[in-house]
């Protein structure tokens, strides 16, 4: 778990080394968001939010993590919402993480988004399914992957690893910077990078209030 002042040495941090397949690297950060110079209240630009229903996303103030963005889902069939930001990497390798605080019994997608041959090539879903605890990713070539669970109502720092170098693009998920089930799995996400959304799905059940802070991608 960051704390607040490790938030905004992470905010300010203009170079860094980090580990890609082991090879030591320069690492660009691309995007990073810490909601702590956000304005409590609903979602609102530079985010782009679509919904439907009930469904709300709010930054609220937290004891533990500063000013968060707290995604309510509603569980009625129909409602939905799409919280999104928008940048632009050519990097091959890429990094994405952001803590995550589920409360129990909720869902949530994630999503890292850039080129791919077909809609479900353009994007690794990072996702946890209602009544489930299992953080699961799910891709094109592959599908579904389960990689790890998550403690209900606790932080965890997952972390999405994206290797498009090579002529099999595969990627790594990590939580807590411990290795999961979902290592070196096959994807079709292709540079250029896009973006990055957090989801309460349209599917009846998926809802519940999911926390999330410290959204960052580095590219190397």
């Amino acid at each position: 778990m960051l704390s607040k002042g490790s938030k905004v040495t992470a905010a300010v941090i203009v170079f860094l080394f980090a580990l890609f397949d082991g090879t030591a690297a320069a690492v660009t950060p691309t995007f990073s968001e810490d909601f702590e110079n956000t304005k409590p209240g609903p979602l609102a630009a530079p985010w782009s939010v679509t919904s439907a229903g009930a469904s709300t996303a709010v930054v609220v103030a937290t004891a533990d993590h500063g000013r968060v963005l707290d995604l309510r889902g509603s569980p009625a069939s129909g409602d939905f919402l799409i919280a999104s930001r928008s940048f632009s990497s050519p990097a091959t390798e890429i990094e994405y993480s952001v803590a995550i605080n589920a409360s129990a019994g909720s869902s949530f997608v994630t999503a890292f988004n850039g080129n791919g041959a077909s809609v479900s090539a353009r994007r690794i879903r990072l996702q946890q399914d209602p009544g489930s605890t299992t953080l699961v990713a799910q891709t094109s070539i592959s599908g579904t992957t389960p990689c790890a669970a998550l403690t209900p109502g606790a932080w965890s720092t997952v972390t999405l690893r994206v290797h498009a170098t090579a002529a099999t693009h595969t990627f790594d998920v990590l939580v807590d910077g411990a290795q999961t089930k979902c290592t070196g799995i096959s994807t079709g996400l292709s540079a250029p990078f896009t973006g990055l959304n957090v989801m309460d799905a349209s599917n009846a059940g998926f809802g519940g209030s999911v926390l999330f802070d410290d959204f960052l991608v580095n590219a190397s």
